[in-house]
């Protein structure tokens, strides 16, 4: 039997967590929507998947408001960790967390791979 989407997505989420340093991982809606996710227990995940959500749609509000194209990427320092965002097409978010200290040069570009694989799986008909 062939593997669903979400199997395939929580595949990516795991070879996505293994680079290390990655404390959670989603893969949400741009609505906000909780499409699947790897995150420790207290972490409430339909709240940070709408709040993530939510962190994408201003930074996109405000980079066409400002004229300064589309949004890459968005990185949210603090004294805990980095949360990453990366658009995955037009309908997701891959989200990371990252530990303070993190390597975020190797995550930057993980976190680009794997965005595109979801993607793909998120386009397939």
């Amino acid at each position: 039997m062939p593997e669903t989407k979400k199997e395939r997505l929580d595949k990516i989420l795991s070879r996505f967590g293994e680079v290390g340093q990655i404390r959670a991982v989603g893969v949400v809606s741009k609505e906000g929507l909780l499409i699947t996710s790897r995150m420790p227990p207290e972490m409430n995940e339909r709240i940070v998947a709408a709040l993530c959500s939510t962190i994408m749609a201003s930074a996109e509000t405000a980079s066409t408001q400002m004229g300064i194209g589309v949004v890459n990427d968005i990185h949210v320092k603090t004294d805990q960790g980095t949360i990453l965002l990366q658009p995955a097409g037009e309908k997701a978010v891959l989200i990371a967390l990252a530990e303070t200290g993190a390597q975020l040069g190797l995550i930057m570009m993980e976190i680009e791979v794997r965005a595109k694989q979801v993607q793909e799986i998120l386009e397939e008909v």
